[in-house]
């Protein structure tokens, strides 16, 4: 079914032992989580980045600056320009990061962005899945995360943001998550993996794809 840009369930649970065993290997820091339903084990992968924000100011001016079908290309720009980005920041600076806004540091404003990588049943694809917060728990806004999300791929979806990422209940977790929306995935993993792609990499091509809108980047080394 790669060939077709779809995987099995069982493929998958092969994808994810293959990426968690290079993952350890470049000491990434992502886990393999074991999920019961029922009498079945579900698996998914997990991992926690925190980002520092590039020009905090600008997100709290522009939260309301999302794109529609009313935003000229010249208007588009000027708000893009004017987002803030994220930097990923180590992983083990958690106990370092500012908790409240009278914080010694108040001028460094921090998220922490959980991430899962689930199978879709009904897509027979990979989905990504994000709860991204505040240092003090509080969850994100969509505005607040598309302030963040890569110019280049801002721009090309700017103006269905909502059919892009979308807001649901985790299908394991039973809570809120934002996802990135898995309707084009096997268009566009059919393509990839008609060009030759080795189909052990399946998981970690998609991953480069769709990872970078929302800060998640892949190490190059996965594909070595």
């Amino acid at each position: 079914m790669v060939l077709e840009g779809r995987i099995t369930k069982e493929e998958f649970n092969d994808l994810v032992l293959t990426l968690i065993e290079k993952s350890q290997q470049l000491h990434d820091e992502w886990e393999r989580i074991e999920h019961v339903c029922g009498d079945k084990v579900v698996y998914y992968l997990c991992k926690r980045n925190y980002y520092r924000l590039v020009n905090p100011t600008r997100v709290s001016s522009n939260n309301n600056a999302i794109l529609d079908d009313d935003t000229d290309d010249d208007e588009a720009n000027d708000i893009l320009q004017n987002c803030s980005t994220i930097e990923p920041e180590d992983n083990n600076c958690c106990n370092s990061l500012p908790q409240a806004p009278n914080s010694q540091n108040h001028q460094q404003v921090y998220h922490v962005y959980e991430y899962h990588i689930v199978y879709s049943p009904a897509y027979s694809v990979p989905v990504l899945y994000f709860d991204p917060k505040t240092t003090d728990g509080r969850r994100l806004a969509l505005e607040e995360i598309w302030n963040t999300v890569n110019l280049e791929y801002a721009q090309s979806v700017k103006y269905d943001a909502w059919s892009f990422i979308s807001q649901q209940e985790h299908p394991l977790l039973g809570r809120v998550f934002y996802f990135i929306h898995p309707c084009h995935t096997s268009n566009f993993m059919q393509i990839i993996t008609g060009k030759g792609s080795n189909e052990k990499l399946y998981l970690c091509t998609w991953l480069s794809a769709v990872g970078p809108v929302i800060g998640l980047q892949l190490s190059p080394s996965y594909f070595l």
